[in-house]
């Protein structure tokens, strides 16, 4: 009968039903087996046939799951902490409805960093114990002088996004749900997603904070990631045994997934997801708004699907071809389990890769200062111009000096080849990499 027809937490019984005649006989069930047991219920504190009750903190209804008003009264008169120890109250008491909050981590951020202890002359947060790692703060150390302009928009989006948090849908099993994620510097989020009514309705937000080691991390990394810690760690309870679709806005996500290269870490993320039953949509350009708002419904028609066969072709082999100048890669694997979406080129959108003119490459070339260094040295043919006053990589292109050429005025490397024709790898200017990776 638990969490089938009653919610029993210590001394607190909640019985639901759909219809009032099902609540009827749940509830005549619950009685009877009390009954049976010996336990005796106080009349006074029972409430029956009742369209929303508070539990937990929570308000349960027909329309879902809310925050108790009478709880969030006190977030909206919150005075500004003033130690360590009034902080840490604060961001627990709103730590405990944070599934009610979109990117609760990353609003948070300010907030959490005065809890760790002050920096040093290098500008690096550490603890007694291990110098290299930021540790807490005592707890009745002060915190008013460290309390910036940022801290404030923090404190106070806290305090506005709880007073104003949506009722979260309840979870139906026999639903399809649609799992949105994104990663950025600030930290980790994604929000879970069941369809009500035509309408896509949150049922839980997730987020969380990067550690020092993951703000290391490429791009593509963080969203593979961000994804994995959302279905693995945050919501495996609702997505194990059922089926979903998981959204993103970045291919290199789409790339990891489709291709045997990961390293062990990534194998192992893999290998964690592997038990769980997905397809992964995304949609290209710059229309996607989803990743920047995880609340708003997406435009269907524009995404495109990976079924599950294209992720167990992980580890059916690769092999590379070189034809033209273009290096292909192929995932060895029966012609069902390809993607359609792969079999038909014209179906990729103009703004899914930038496109750049001859012209626009040398000029952002010349305006690139490593890139400008290197053009410098080659029309010169001296090779320690590099090392002159040379900006950051300069050392990496000293000694790939041998495969460097300028060819209209643009500067390639010379790249591996299979055959007798050259490929020609272009000196991507730093403004574009981020869009073409």
């Amino acid at each position: 009968m638990n969490l089938i027809e009653v919610l029993v937490y210590l001394d607190d019984i909640i019985v639901f039903g759909k219809t009032l005649e099902e609540h009827e006989q749940r509830l005549e069930k619950v009685l009877k087996r009390l009954h049976e047991e010996g336990l005796k219920l106080s009349l006074e504190k029972c409430q029956f046939c009742l369209p929303s009750v508070t539990y937990l903190g929570h308000v349960v209804s027909a329309e879902g799951v809310s925050t108790d008003p009478r709880k969030l009264e006190a977030v909206a008169s919150w005075p500004r902490p003033r130690n360590v120890t009034e902080l840490r109250f604060f961001l627990g008491f709103c730590s405990y409805y944070r599934r009610f909050v979109g990117g609760f981590a990353k609003i948070a951020q300010p907030l959490n960093k005065l809890l760790q202890k002050e920096t040093t002359e290098e500008g690096c947060k550490v603890s007694d114990k291990n110098p290299s790692v930021p540790g807490p703060r005592k707890a009745r150390e002060s915190i008013q002088g460290e309390w910036t302009s940022q801290c404030e928009g923090a404190f106070v989006k806290l305090k506005e996004s709880l007073t104003r948090a949506p009722v979260l849908a309840y979870a139906d099993p026999h639903k399809p749900y649609e799992l949105h994620v994104d990663a950025s510097r600030e930290g980790l989020g994604g929000v879970l997603y069941q369809e009500y009514d035509g309408l896509l309705r949150p049922v839980a937000y997730v987020s969380r904070s990067l550690a020092p080691s993951e703000k290391n991390y490429p791009t593509h990394k963080l969203e593979f990631l961000a994804l994995k810690w959302a279905v693995v760690d945050k919501l495996k309870d609702y997505l194990y045994g059922a089926e979903f679709v998981i959204k993103t806005d970045n291919n290199p996500l789409t790339y990891i997934l489709t291709t045997a290269k990961l390293n062990a870490t990534g194998h192992r993320w893999l290998a964690a997801l592997s038990g769980f039953r997905f397809s992964l949509k995304y949609r290209p350009g710059v229309n996607n708004r989803d990743a920047d708002a995880l609340s708003r419904r997406p435009y269907i028609t524009e995404w495109t699907q990976l079924t599950p066969d294209g992720v167990q072709a992980l580890c059916q082999g690769t092999e590379r071809r070189v034809k033209g100048g273009i290096e292909a890669e192929a995932i060895g694997v029966m012609a069902a389990a390809v993607p359609e979406f792969y079999c038909n080129p014209t179906q990729l959108r103009d703004e899914s890769l930038p496109t750049f003119s001859r012209q626009d490459l040398k000029a952002d070339q010349a305006r690139d200062p490593l890139i400008a260094l290197t053009l410098k040295a080659l029309t010169a043919n001296q090779r320690e111009i590099l090392l002159t006053n040379s900006p950051s990589g300069a050392r990496l292109v000293y000694k790939e000096w041998e495969r460097l050429k300028m060819l209209d005025g643009v500067v390639y490397r010379r790249g591996p080849s299979n055959n007798a024709e050259e490929i020609q790898q272009l000196f991507l200017p730093t403004k574009h990499r981020e869009s073409v990776l």
